[in-house]
């Protein structure tokens, strides 16, 4: 499956909220998760899929 600008933008948009949920449902477990490791979870899954779009992406010489 061919990673799209359009797929991009919308994993992007739909793991927003997942994100912000998680420290929701971690309390649920009476885990303490805190805002900053919400956000380092996020960046890693965002560089993540630049890093995907980078080499299955729109253009890429790789992605048949």
């Amino acid at each position: 499956m061919k990673l799209t600008k359009a797929r991009a933008l919308i994993l992007i948009a739909f793991s927003v909220p997942v994100a912000i949920e998680l420290r929701t449902v971690a309390g649920f477990f009476n885990v303490e998760l805190p805002l900053i490791a919400v956000a380092v979870i996020e960046f890693l899954f965002l560089a993540l899929l630049f890093v995907l779009y980078g080499l299955y992406g729109e253009g890429s010489e790789s992605a048949a």
